[in-house]
């Protein structure tokens, strides 16, 4: 399958789903109140990084190996699955002690106890589905995606509308992974055997040992935020926060989310060729900072109509969360592809290291500013994305031995672009417009408009037409 085809397809996969999931989410929060999404965050929390120790990085291993496929898909489904059990199982014992002495919240127990289940769920699925992603065959992990999308809508939004809470999002997310799971099997010809090869067991592990450790730093990033928040400010202001920058990811998610499956697998394939590779990364930077800046901006600026238009006012205070961590999120996508790049290039622990670096730095100005309140720490928090930008593309650049100066000219022509534009009109439309929704559609609206306008005037000749190139070339 062609880059082209299967970039269609998962984009195709990851718009149904991201969608879907995007009405969900909204029309829960005005089910909901900021506390149930606060117990469910902590919740999540956990789970994800439990994930960390029982997936090993598996599946990406498996995406990369490249000996006998049948002895490492064995290795890497036995190896999942006994973790799963034994994770799951250690959540269950240890749920009450981690709802009380890091939450405070116990209500945090019964739903750890309950989403543990999960763990079983997604592991007798990972190497199918690593496998189906490994020869790109991203048709069928849409039509499978298609059929089950859907179905948490219809188990969270009657349950939440009866009074149930947060109980309605953990039925809703449970229910959508089995029915994932069962659709993987039934599209994935491959089936496990009663066969394990400790040579390719420990050639898996040993690359999924680095992957592993980058998903767990990676929680870090993306985890460590919330749990500081809910440490010191509770379940309320824990599901405002949370709330509010899973908005602004939901929105990156859409455009971006199809685009890393199939970069790992292409990049995977020339990995081998580090002047192919560092051509292709280039041309991938520059179409991340041509999508994410205007994003970003955009977001920034229609934070406030954005949040009342979608969520309403029991969600108070929300918009600041969402404007400022629209910014974070474009700066990171920026670097968001390093991972797949040295997983690609075999050298997983490179991405390790970069984010191993900047760690302490988080851990320590999250607790700091947290002190001074939730305002202060989400401009933390955008000062850090800016530094860690800084430092792991100084990083990438050693790898391959590139000049990342032209994409840093590139960033800031088009960042210097969006914001006049952006700007202007958000001027103007405060002067003429008044109310959540006439802001959010009209703004929005000239926004996209003049922003797709300047950037198809500045880019017609240059990355657009590379990536055109790039999207028609078949695969070797």
């Amino acid at each position: 399958m062609s880059f082209a085809v299967a970039l269609k397809w998962s984009f195709l996969s990851e718009l149904a789903a991201k969608v879907v999931a995007s009405l969900l989410f909204v029309v829960l929060a005005r089910l909901l109140a900021p506390e149930d999404f606060g117990v469910v965050a902590a919740a999540t929390m956990v789970i994800t990084f439990s994930q960390i120790f029982w997936d090993a990085g598996m599946g990406q291993a498996v995406i990369q190996y490249r000996g006998d496929r049948a002895a490492a898909s064995d290795a890497a489904f036995w190896i999942n699955c006994v973790l799963a059990l034994v994770a799951s199982t250690l959540l269950f014992l240890t749920a009450n002690v981690l709802a009380e002495r890091i939450f405070h919240d116990e209500r945090v127990a019964a739903v750890l106890q309950v989403m543990s289940l999960q763990f079983l769920l997604t592991a007798a699925v990972s190497v199918h589905s690593a496998l189906l992603q490994k020869d790109m065959q991203f048709r069928p992990l849409f039509w499978m995606r298609l059929s089950t999308v859907a179905l948490p809508a219809l188990i969270s939004v009657p349950l939440a509308w009866q009074g149930f809470g947060y109980w309605a999002l953990i039925a809703g997310t449970l229910g959508g992974q089995a029915a994932q799971s069962v659709g993987l099997w039934r599209i994935s010809p491959w089936r496990p055997r009663l066969s394990f090869d400790c040579r390719v067991a420990w050639e898996l592990t040993r690359f999924g040992a680095w992957v592993g450790a980058s998903g767990l730093l990676a929680w870090f990033y993306v985890w460590a935020d919330s749990l500081i928040v809910g440490m010191y400010l509770g379940s309320h202001e824990l599901g405002v926060f949370r709330t509010g920058n899973q908005l602004a990811m939901m929105i990156f998610a859409i455009p971006f989310g199809p685009i890393l499956p199939v970069l790992y697998s292409h990049l995977s394939r020339i990995g081998h060729d580090r002047h192919r590779l560092a051509q292709a990364v280039d041309k991938a930077s520059r179409a991340v900072i041509l999508l994410a800046t205007p994003i970003a901006l955009i977001v920034f600026s229609l934070a406030d109509p954005l949040a009342a238009a979608l969520l309403g006012p029991t969600w108070e205070g929300i918009g600041p969360v969402v404007a400022v961590m629209a910014l974070a999120h474009g700066v990171s996508w920026v670097i968001g592809m390093n991972g797949e790049v040295y997983g690609a290039m075999g050298k997983p622990h490179y991405e390790t290291l970069s984010m191993a670096a900047t760690l302490p730095i988080y851990l320590v100005a999250y607790v700091i500013a947290i002190r001074e309140g939730l305002d202060l720490f989400l401009w933390t928090r955008l000062a850090l994305a800016i530094g860690a930008m800084l430092l792991r593309c100084a990083m990438l650049r050693a790898t391959l031995l590139t000049n990342l100066l032209p994409i840093a000219g590139y960033f800031l022509k088009i960042a210097a672009s969006v914001a006049f534009i952006v700007a202007a009109t958000h001027h103007l439309g405060q002067q003429l417009l008044w109310g959540a929704w006439p802001q959010l559609l009209i703004i929005g609206t000239v926004d996209v408009l003049l922003v797709g306008s300047a950037i198809v005037m500045l880019e017609r000749k240059g990355i657009i037409s590379e990536i055109t190139k790039l999207m028609r070339t078949r695969q070797p």
